[in-house]
């Protein structure tokens, strides 16, 4: 269950850099203030789904899974917490250069996370 719920966190917070890109190409302000909310609402729901992974793999389920994608999802969620952090200072919630980059580093990192799963189930089926 917990593979299910962390799809949307991680959606949540790939829009948000889509929306960081768009608004450096118009300008919107309110583009900027979207992408810092959907940032907000993808890591408290990240933080959320983890810690239902970990009662997960404590209580209910074999120790099988591989860390490497846990340890992922943690690293994409601590790079857009960096692009939410460097936001906080600016007007209107505007994201600085570093945080595009932090952002747009956590869906690289979302990328590889999700390459590394798919490898592992293939050569494993």
């Amino acid at each position: 269950m917990p593979r299910r719920l962390v799809a949307l966190p991680l959606a949540l917070l790939a829009t948000a850099a889509g929306l960081d890109l768009l608004h450096l190409i118009t300008g919107n302000d309110l583009i900027a203030a979207a992408a810092w909310h959907l940032i907000a609402a993808g890591l408290l729901l990240g933080i959320a789904v983890a810690a239902t992974d970990w009662l997960d793999r404590i209580f209910a389920e074999p120790a099988t899974r591989s860390r490497k994608r846990d340890l992922g999802i943690a690293l994409v969620l601590v790079l857009f917490g960096v692009s939410w952090a460097l936001r906080l200072g600016q007007t209107g919630w505007e994201p600085t250069w570093a945080a595009v980059l932090a952002g747009w580093a956590g869906v690289a990192g979302l990328l590889a996370t999700s390459l590394t799963e798919r490898r592992s189930q293939l050569s494993s089926a």
